[in-house]
């Protein structure tokens, strides 16, 4: 699947989707969305939430340093909003708290299955997230395969097995692994120079699927990328449906 919406980059130069629909004013005809997704974050976030599709009851997200998220489910209108809460206690209700939207994102009305990664939002002055949306269905990345997401702005190309490949920012096609391992080398150019980034082996089982996510480098001038590698064996079970009982806000999303 193939979202089209696509928005100004991000510092590290990807590209990534968003919305400029006013969250506040969902109207009953809008269309309504069924979402399977997972998360991810280079910097492990903590207490973030998404509103469930009743506009009321809410899920905590779980993040992991070097894995997917279990799988969430989302059914409701476009779009789905990510916050964070702050106490906001008052006379009348000493439990109440403030719901401070960090992120938002609009889906195709066909959904789908995704894998979410998180960006800080470095033009912001406070805590804000952009998100780029993954088909992570097996028909995008089935068993047995590897994909690659270049999350820096530069050009990788290196070699993978024995395949040749050219990594454009965002994700790249899957490609399927033989046997147990495959050498991965790979490097980006400047000033008609070549500096390898990454250089090792990667493995996958035959019954997972991995993604292979590289990041801008850890030190400022280095050419050595940061690596993530996500694989994924077996469906996840879905979030509990369980609402959240929440206190009235008043902060505003």
């Amino acid at each position: 699947m193939k979202s089209s919406i696509l928005i100004a980059s991000l510092a590290v130069g990807l590209a990534i989707y968003s919305t400029g629909i006013n969250a506040q004013e969902t109207k009953k005809e809008e269309p309504i969305i069924k979402v399977d997704f997972t998360v991810y974050s280079l910097k492990r976030l903590q207490d973030l939430k998404f509103i469930h599709g009743d506009r009321q009851g809410a899920s905590e997200l779980e993040f992991f340093s070097s894995a997917r998220s279990r799988l969430y489910e989302y059914e409701g209108p476009n779009p789905i909003i990510f916050f964070r809460e702050t106490p906001a206690p008052t006379i009348e209700d000493p439990n109440a708290v403030n719901r401070i939207k960090v992120a938002e994102l609009s889906l195709p009305q066909e959904g789908g299955e995704f894998l979410f990664i998180f960006f800080p939002d470095y033009s912001s002055e406070n805590e804000k997230y952009r998100i780029y949306p993954l088909d992570d269905s097996k028909s995008e990345l089935p068993n047995g395969s590897i994909r690659f997401f270049n999350a820096t702005s530069f050009q990788l190309e290196g070699v993978f097995g024995q395949n040749k490949i050219n990594l454009a920012p965002g994700p790249s096609e899957a490609y399927r692994v033989s046997g147990t391992s495959m050498s991965l080398g790979l490097g980006f150019r400047h000033e008609d120079k070549f500096h390898m980034s990454y250089n090792g082996p990667v493995g996958l089982e035959t019954d997972s699927r991995g993604l292979f996510i590289l990041f801008p480098p850890f030190v400022k001038g280095s050419a050595i990328l940061q690596t993530r590698y996500l694989r994924d064996s077996k469906p996840e079970p879905k979030q509990d449906p369980e609402v959240t009982s929440e206190s009235p806000q008043s902060a505003a999303l």
